[in-house]
């Protein structure tokens, strides 16, 4: 029986399965699957060292996660899901307190090897530190700082702290079809996905299903800073990207090329959005909630002849599925990545076609 070797199982809420076998535990995730396709593989499952990136919280002078069984914070000193240059700074990090009661905030170790923090506190707690200026001082002598839900850049001025405006940084990458790692621009508070091995998983994983389906015209919903977009890209494609976060917009068209054309829309908010699906490829990789009115759009004069679907939510996953195959769509491949070890989640990767 495999377990996780962490002094914190079964009590820190990262790993809510950390005292189970983990192959046993890797079973039951394609077992939820496995009825839609039986032969869902993994391409990637670790069982440790996953993670370049982190969020945790301060509480009351404890720094980490929240408890397995409550909502109090557990203070850790280590993480085995850390990789251990994201792990060396974590340690870092934690040699100083800053004066809050409550916090969230993000760690992140850029490709290059860049330290990020993203303070997520109260305004009144920024404000004590800005009068304070000694922990800010430190925390920007060791780290890139952003502050706030804005994500403003802490800069400093005539010795006194500043915030200006996001300052977007190559903290994570995509990989192209041979393999070459490209930046994806971003504040450290915006969204990536857990860690870079993972990703490449991911990232190959669509360009594989991407190719299969033999599509060269995409529309790519949710395309966030680009993960999916250059990468699929690079393979020549056409690609219709939409996106409705301004600054993953402003990173994306850092390194915008020009078989991709860009617009800014939320369609969920304003589903007549959505451009022409009509013999063209979808890619999408939603947010839990999944594809709700999108699907709704799906009508006759208006199909993607392929879908790729990323989902990190089993859930909604198998809903939307469900739904697409009520529309004439077949699972033709799924592909399992196992970029959370230890819990109950997975990152699914399909293939649907019509019939």
């Amino acid at each position: 029986m495999k377990t996780l070797d962490c002094p914190y199982s079964g009590v820190c809420g990262g790993c809510a399965w950390a005292v189970q076998d983990f192959d046993e535990q890797n079973n039951m995730k394609l077992e939820e699957v496995r009825a839609l396709f039986p032969e869902v593989r993994w391409l990637y499952s670790p069982d440790a060292r996953v993670r370049d990136k982190v969020d945790l919280v301060w509480e009351d002078g404890r720094l980490g996660l929240y408890r397995l069984n409550d909502r109090t914070v557990l203070d850790i000193e280590t993480c085995v899901m850390m990789t251990k240059p994201l792990e060396d700074f974590f340690k870092e990090y934690r040699l100083k307190t800053p004066p809050i009661r409550k916090g969230s905030v993000r760690l992140r170790v850029s490709p290059s090897g860049e330290k990020g923090v993203w303070l997520d506190f109260a305004n009144q707690d920024v404000k004590n530190l800005f009068d304070e200026r000694d922990y800010l001082k430190w925390l920007s002598s060791i780290a890139f700082v952003e502050i706030g839900q804005r994500r403003k850049h802490l800069t400093w001025k005539d010795g006194a702290p500043k915030l200006v405006d996001p300052e977007l940084r190559p903290w994570f990458d995509s990989y192209d079809a041979a393999g070459k790692s490209i930046p994806l621009y971003g504040p450290v508070g915006g969204f990536s996905q857990t860690g870079f091995n993972a990703n490449r998983a991911l990232v190959d994983s669509v360009l594989a299903l991407a190719k299969k389906s033999a599509v060269s015209d995409w529309v790519e919903l949710f395309c966030g800073n680009g993960n999916f977009t250059l990468a699929l890209a690079s393979t020549g494609a056409q690609i219709e990207a939409v996106e409705m976060d301004p600054l993953a917009i402003e990173g994306l068209n850092k390194a915008l090329p020009s078989n991709v054309k860009l617009s800014q829309a939320d369609v969920y908010l304003k589903a007549k959005t959505l451009p022409a699906l009509n013999g063209r490829g979808l890619l999408v990789d939603p947010p839990r909630a999944g594809l709700r009115e999108v699907l709704g759009l799906l009508h006759e004069d208006n199909l993607p002849s392929a879908i790729v679907y990323v989902s990190c939510f089993t859930g909604t996953f198998l809903s939307d599925v469900a739904d697409l195959k009520t529309r004439g769509y077949r699972l033709e491949d799924l592909h399992a990545i196992n970029q959370f070890p230890y819990s109950p989640h997975a990152e699914w990767v399909a293939l649907l076609t019509r019939r």
